[in-house]
């Protein structure tokens, strides 16, 4: 997939939690608050979540043996119920329908002023409401991460670089959680930056080298490659940028034209992924994707699915 190709998600693609759809939905209930579209949306994200925090509770009371419990399975379990809950979430379960018969009676109330109790301008407050919840029930934001102990860097770290993941997952077909996962793992999570002389970063979150064909500026740091197995220090150029924004854009147009890793971009998930973007020789690290692994658990643990949109 080539850079600006990303063709638009379907519905049941789409993150449960995607909390910028959300953010859209509730725009379109307060611009058109009778609109049917924006309701019937609402209503199938609510049911996506009942169904999804369902699967969660059933797979917390299933016994563990402990043979095949690993961070990796564990993450490879809940991208699988996630995708099992939007599954579900499309033929439906009867939940949506019944929201929506909640919710449509109130839009033929026309003419005088709404009663105590009653909500103003149709629907509007029944659709506000839904978003509200699905908004404050989503599995981790910053405050239940920082409650159940998860390292402050980890959650500022997404927190600040999400967005710009999710737009180069879209413009490369790179899983988001990947790409950001790549930029923690080059950059210590952005506490060791590559920087200027004079001490200003360079914006390279993702080790990204200067070759022949980079015309823009370049910061010459000595860094750690691996030679047949062996770590050795040597001095090496890499690409400088204006912005983190044009940073993920620059690793998007180096992945997704090249390929070299088309492999990444056609990776049935990010463990996949993490695994063939070595093979591609993205890092001569013998060990680079056992660490990408680790360091998206982390992630996973940590923060919230919603902060991630991927192309699938």
């Amino acid at each position: 997939m080539s850079f600006g190709s990303y063709t638009p998600r379907s519905v049941s693609q789409e993150s449960v939690f995607d909390m910028g759809r959300l953010a859209d939905l509730k725009r379109g209930a307060v611009d058109k608050p009778g609109g049917e579209t924006e309701q019937k949306q609402v209503a199938k994200q609510f049911e996506a979540l009942f169904l999804q925090l369902m699967i969660k509770r059933m797979r917390a009371a299933t016994p563990k043996d402990g043979l095949f419990d690993s961070q990796q399975t564990e993450m490879v379990q809940a991208m699988t119920d996630e995708q099992l809950a939007l599954q579900l979430a499309d033929p439906g379960i009867g939940l949506a329908k019944s929201l929506l018969e909640h919710m449509q009676p109130a839009q033929s109330q026309t003419g005088g002023e709404p009663g105590a109790g009653q909500p103003e301008q149709g629907g509007r407050v029944g659709v506000s409401a839904l978003l509200d919840v699905l908004r404050n029930n989503r599995p981790r934001d910053r405050a239940m991460a920082a409650a159940e102990g998860a390292p402050d860097h980890v959650v500022d770290f997404v927190s600040r670089m999400s967005n710009a993941a999710n737009v180069a997952s879209q413009q490369s077909g790179v899983p988001a959680r990947l790409i950001l996962g790549q930029a923690a793992l080059e950059s210590g999570w952005g506490k060791r930056e590559i920087l200027h002389p004079d001490g200003r970063t360079s914006h390279n979150l993702f080790g990204i080298k200067a070759g022949s064909s980079w015309s823009g500026k370049v910061v010459h740091v000595t860094t750690t490659e691996y030679v047949d197995g062996v770590p050795q220090k040597m001095v090496q150029p890499f690409r400088a940028y204006g912005s983190y924004e044009e940073a993920f854009a620059d690793y998007a147009k180096l992945i997704g034209d090249s390929p070299r890793y088309e492999s990444v971009t056609q990776s049935r998930n990010e463990i996949e992924a993490a695994r063939n973007i070595q093979k591609a020789g993205y890092a001569t690290d013998p060990s680079y994707a056992d660490k990408l692994i680790q360091i998206m658990a982390q992630m996973r643990a940590a923060v919230m699915p919603s902060a991630f949109s991927d192309r699938r």
